[in-house]
């Protein structure tokens, strides 16, 4: 096998056993519109393929896809506040891609979060919801224990805010 082809077939089984971040992460960071979903995923993919030569090996596959996966969506979501806003018509509403995120019952729980203003809360918060050990936080984010315990407590009393504020979300 040439040199090429092992670091491709290396390349997708990495891919095929992280599909899973990929995909939280653009369910999560996209507010659930199929078309933005698609083009996240997309730079997602040519960004982990890009650095792909460069991955050591150093931390565990999964920690190095959600930590470019979630850089990706935080430069996307920066992208996004320049462009102006358009209304989106989307044809395609059987197009959906993802039950969960249609589901009536998370709608209150993603306009909680989608009304955090900080990139970086909302990453704290994904990988929170995701289960992700505090550990692994911190070193996802480059950041201390302490500080993401800290950081999340902040997070969840500024949701119980919004949430007393706005009767909306129950």
């Amino acid at each position: 096998m040439k040199p090429d082809e092992r670091q491709q077939t290396e390349f997708l089984q990495m891919l095929s056993q992280c599909e899973g971040i990929l995909i939280k992460v653009c369910r999560y960071f996209t507010r659930r519109r199929p078309s933005d979903f698609r083009d996240l995923y997309q730079e997602i993919i040519c960004t982990l393929w890009e650095s792909w030569p460069e991955y050591r090996g150093e931390s565990a596959p999964a920690t190095w896809v959600t930590r470019i996966a979630l850089n990706v969506a935080g430069q996307e979501i920066r992208k996004r506040k320049r462009m102006p806003l358009f209304v989106e018509y989307d044809e395609s509403i059987h197009d959906i891609l993802s039950d969960e995120a249609t589901d009536l019952r998370y709608q209150p729980l993603y306009r909680l979060i989608d009304s955090l203003q900080d990139d970086y809360d909302r990453k704290l918060l994904f990988l929170y919801i995701d289960r992700h050990p505090l550990r692994e936080i911190a070193d996802i984010t480059g950041t201390t224990e302490a500080a993401v315990k800290q950081r999340l407590y902040r997070i969840r009393q500024q949701l119980i805010e919004i949430k007393q504020q706005d009767t909306d979300y129950e």
